[in-house]
């Protein structure tokens, strides 16, 4: 009887067990994040944009949870530093950006996000921009990545004829790599391809999807689009479709290229189980005398490079429609650093515990477990400096920017250290400065303010952060 017993249970485990790799996949949601660099809060319809229609995306917002307070980091490196570590990125030696060939970006022992869903079993792939390093070992392929294809550095390609071309230097490449594995060139990024490597981004997203679809292995794919980007050049596809000039001409691509991606999950049956995080790296660029170069930080104020509102609140957007309810408009605080410990609470996925990790788990929140976020303060560092301090809906200002700016102008630095203090649910302008009123009513704001800072300071005396000196305002 013991022996009959016996290869009944060996004959129900040989059954079982070529099974197992497909019902470990079930389990795990699949998580594709789209990401756009430097688009405005107010450029989509679903804040209130009216520049172009964007219906895929707006419809994609309100499948899920559309965020009113989504909360970035004043620059590309930073905001994809603390996306990819969960970390602000002082700590890890980013609040200022990549320098090409430079010691910058994310050093191989920090824990991506990519690295930390590696680990429990997903396949994962970067197509689009990365900048948060170009030396070969702090490159995607060395930082998590199954597999990587598009550029190292900022998206901008050199205009033949500008006073920095000279064709004896190479344009930036569009590179290649497996996982471990040197990065080969596939192309240049000039001018004349730069309105098409989106739609190639797009299309091989949705290849990824339809190939990787059925597999025994949940998938994490990173779509990050170069547009929009300055310079601000649609699709030949595109071009005069809005008919308000490049900008609003651009926003009507992206919407098509996300809907394509979005198709691509409904097509193969996986939308259920798909985490779909739409998000924007960075406020818009607004220097250019060309309206339609520029983006629109909606009621904010301020551009990309800064503390102000506009630079750091941009869209945000989250769909799992197995878990989080649709039609969810929310005033919660969230910051992009806060995905890294999420995603890694739905994915199974373990957070570093030998060292600092800023972001914070909201999954009670979004699975309606908790009616409030877990987040109640940001601490704002750019280029090596406390730019501002957030707390609750109060914004505490130590570094003055203007709020239109020159590229990359740098801010001013004011004794005493403080120049300004808004309610950002009042004045979402940042106009009315409350610290200037005299009666010594924000006191106890600065008083809460200094502790956040003490506290950080302590954090940072304890766990010393990587060396940010050769960093400087380049974009």
């Amino acid at each position: 009887m013991k022996n009959s017993n016996s290869i009944l249970a060996l004959l129900a485990f040989l059954i079982i067990f070529p099974l197992l790799p497909s019902v470990y996949a079930a389990e795990k949601p699949n998580i594709v994040v789209i990401m756009t660099d430097n688009l405005g809060y107010g450029d989509l319809g679903a804040y209130g944009g009216m520049r172009a229609p964007t219906p895929r995306i707006d419809a994609l917002a309100a499948e899920g949870i559309r965020f009113r307070d989504f909360q970035v980091e004043p620059g590309c490196t930073q905001t994809r530093a603390a996306f990819m570590t969960g970390r602000m990125p002082i700590r890890s030696g980013n609040s200022g950006f990549v320098q090409p060939g430079g010691k910058s970006g994310l050093h191989p022992k920090e824990i991506t996000l990519a690295e930390m869903l590696k680990k429990v079993g997903y396949k994962t792939t970067l197509f689009g921009k990365w900048h948060v390093g170009t030396l070969p070992e702090r490159q995607p392929q060395m930082q998590g990545f199954d597999k990587f294809w598009g550029i190292l550095f900022t998206s901008k390609p050199t205009r033949v004829g500008s006073p920095a071309y000279d064709p004896s230097i190479p344009m930036q490449p569009i590179l290649e790599a497996e996982r471990g594995k040197a990065a080969r060139k596939v192309k240049e990024l000039t001018m004349a391809y730069r309105p098409h490597i989106d739609r190639d981004i797009t299309n091989m997203a949705v290849d990824y999807v339809k190939d990787n679809a059925g597999g025994d292995n949940p998938f994490f794919l990173f779509v990050s689009f170069i547009n929009p980007h300055v310079p601000v050049i649609p699709h030949p596809d595109f071009r005069d479709k809005s008919g308000g000039g490049d900008y609003p001409d651009v926003l009507m691509e992206i919407d098509y290229n996300t809907g394509q991606i979005l198709d691509a999950l409904k097509r193969e049956k996986i939308s259920e189980n798909t985490i779909v995080v739409w998000i924007s790296d960075n406020g818009p660029t607004r220097y250019s005398p060309e309206p339609d170069q520029n983006g629109d930080p909606g009621q904010w104020s301020g551009d990309v490079g800064s503390a102000w509102e506009g630079s750091l609140r941009t869209p945000g957007m989250i769909r799992w429609p197995a878990k989080i309810r649709p039609n969810w408009v929310s005033d919660a605080t969230f910051h992009i650093m806060d995905l890294y410990t999420t995603l890694a609470r739905f994915a199974g996925g373990q957070v570093p515990e030998d060292r600092p990790i800023d972001g914070i788990d909201q999954s009670d929140y979004l699975l309606g477990k908790s009616d409030i976020s877990k987040r109640d303060h940001i601490m704002t560092y750019y280029l090596g400096e406390l730019a501002a301090i957030r707390w609750k809906q109060f914004k505490v200002h130590l570094v003055k920017y203007a709020k239109r700016r020159a590229i990359q102008s740098p801010g001013i630095k004011v004794f005493p250290p403080l120049f300004g203090l808004y309610n950002l649910r009042t004045d979402p302008k940042e106009e009315y400065d409350l610290w200037g009123s005299g009666d010594g009513s924000t006191y106890p704001l600065i008083i809460k303010a200094n502790q956040l800072r003490a506290k950080y300071d302590k954090s940072f005396k304890a766990y010393p952060h990587a060396d940010y000196s050769n960093m400087e305002p380049i974009e």
